[in-house]
């Protein structure tokens, strides 16, 4: 089973999934509110989702109205001409690398623009929440799920965070996975370390597409060790150093440096 790179757009659905807890609310009002200006200002293209819908779609923000309790989106193409006053919505983006999002409802669509709640809260995950790194090709990826009630399923790590995997699944051969399924048990390894067991929750199921080998999920650590999620996090940070130490970002560099296209850097970088 081959490994597959992750899209931006998988990135943020899998968070959608795990942004929105008090943990990571955005305390300050005033930092909230600045959050928001940024997104407007700064024309950083924002994810959008009907609540109970799979379907995303690429949006800006483009009026940001706190006193009057309004937001102004941009209408997404391929949107839903009909969509009902209050029909709740999330909104997700990476502002400086960072995930950053909000939930609210439609007030109304008039021409190109969505009018949407000025949001009661804002939420941000943890940087070291975000690290998502690729094993290297010699690191184990193997990963063995348990189910409640089913056949345990084989399937590969496509990449590791603090938080969770994304993981290329073979497709069960009694029942489908389902978003928000509880995993009694992954068992997976990591470069140079004993086999971890670690409860799990899946946060993600990509749709199943006819005649594929695999299914693509993302699943949330339940309650692991402190001792395991500690050796994911320390896996993940040596990864993430060695992917920036391959593109030569944050490096200092000679003048006689090599120059290197960034498409070669990123052939470097999946090679590691």
């Amino acid at each position: 089973m081959s490994k597959r790179r992750v899209t931006m757009t998988e990135q943020l659905h899998d968070a959608r999934h795990r942004l929105f807890d008090a943990h990571y609310r955005v305390s300050s009002s005033l930092r909230a509110a600045h959050i928001l200006s940024s997104l407007q200002r700064e024309h950083i293209f924002c994810t959008f989702w009907l609540e109970g819908r799979s379907t995303s779609f690429n949006t800006l923000l483009l009026e940001v109205r706190e006193t009057d309790g309004w937001l102004g989106v941009d209408v997404p193409p391929n949107f839903p001409k009909v969509v009902p006053s209050g029909s709740a919505i999330a909104m997700l983006a990476r502002i400086d690398g960072i995930i950053s999002g909000f939930r609210s409802a439609i007030v109304r669509i008039e021409g190109d623009v969505v009018t949407i709640r000025y949001p009661d809260a804002v939420y941000q995950l943890q940087r070291r929440q975000l690290y998502r790194v690729p094993p290297t090709v010699q690191d184990p990826d193997q990963v063995e799920i348990y189910r409640q009630g089913a056949q345990r399923v084989m399937g590969r790590m496509q990449d590791v965070s603090a938080g969770g995997l994304r993981i290329l699944a073979s497709c069960p051969k009694d029942y489908p996975f389902r978003q928000n399924e509880v995993v009694p048990q992954l068992i997976f390894t990591l470069r140079g370390g004993k086999s971890l067991h670690v409860p799990a929750i899946i946060r993600f199921v990509e749709p199943h597409r006819p005649g594929a080998m695999g299914v693509m999920l993302g699943v949330e650590f339940q309650n692991p060790p402190a001792a395991d999620q500690e050796r994911v996090a320390q896996y993940v940070q040596a990864r993430d150093r060695e992917i920036l130490r391959v593109l030569g970002i944050g490096l200092h560099r000679s003048a006689k440096a090599e120059t290197v296209s960034w498409k070669n850097l990123i052939k470097r970088w999946w090679k590691t």
